[in-house]
């Protein structure tokens, strides 16, 4: 148990990877970790599989909110020594059948939300020289697919975001990772499917190459942050952050 009793705070915490990243480092690391979510039933379940996970409700797009509650985090448990970014939503459809309302939501929680955590506990761990940043971007912010345009949008964002944030501080002891998935197997995936999804997520192809597991892709981000990498392609990722050099 190397990270016992450390402090991390994840963003998104009650479903997906998100949750995968909470119960292991609380169950299998001995982790002190505080979740972010505004899914109530998902807090209390994801709170509910380990002592050492405290949930707190929060709206990540309202910075006041997002000040309030990390305040409480830190009051509660202490300073923070890992922080992931996993909230969002993936919601897919051609740009012109989106509402401008629709789009705007999408980069006020996946871009914003994101932004309104980062600035709240990065500035602290810089002063402090000390911790652990990890961000989920996508490669879905990195190639052009149809029906992604909202989604992608906020995704390429996240990445040019983290992708400057590490450069702008290469010469601290503050870890800064960006992960970039493919398609992974969480309820994001299946928002996606109950809307109009890219035509490619129904081919055999791009279950069986594109797509992985939550499991595979946490492996990847804990192997990711020990070895001091500043970039995670896990799994097919990789293949679609290759092929993007081409396209």
């Amino acid at each position: 148990m190397k990270f016992k009793d450390k402090i991390v705070l994840i963003s998104g915490g009650a479903s997906g990877i998100g949750q995968l990243h909470a119960t292991k480092l609380a169950t299998e690391e001995g982790a002190i970790v505080a979740i972010l979510d505004v899914n109530k039933k998902g807090l209390e379940e994801t709170a509910s599989r380990s002592k050492n996970i405290h949930p707190y409700y929060c709206d990540v797009t309202n910075i006041e909110l997002v000040r309030e509650v990390i305040s409480k985090v830190i009051t509660n448990l202490g300073p923070i020594d890992r922080l992931f970014n996993c909230a969002g939503i993936m919601p897919a459809g051609l740009l012109k059948d989106l509402t401008a309302e629709h789009i705007n939501k999408l980069m006020l929680i996946n871009y914003s939300g994101m932004v309104n955590i980062c600035q709240t506990v990065v500035p602290e761990m810089l002063k402090r020289n000390s911790g652990d940043v990890i961000i989920y971007g996508s490669t879905a912010g990195m190639l052009i697919t149809s029906k992604f345009g909202a989604y992608g949008a906020t995704k390429s964002a996240n990445n040019f975001y983290t992708k400057v944030l590490i450069e702008e501080n290469k010469k601290s002891n503050v870890r800064i990772l960006l992960v970039c998935p493919p398609a992974v197997n969480t309820p994001l995936l299946k928002q996606a499917e109950e809307t109009d999804q890219p035509d490619m997520f129904n081919t055999t192809f791009f279950k069986k190459y594109m797509t992985s597991s939550p499991e595979a892709v946490v492996n990847a981000v804990e192997k990711s942050i020990k070895k001091g990498n500043k970039i995670c392609y896990p799994g097919a990722a990789g293949i679609m952050a290759f092929l993007n050099r081409f396209m």
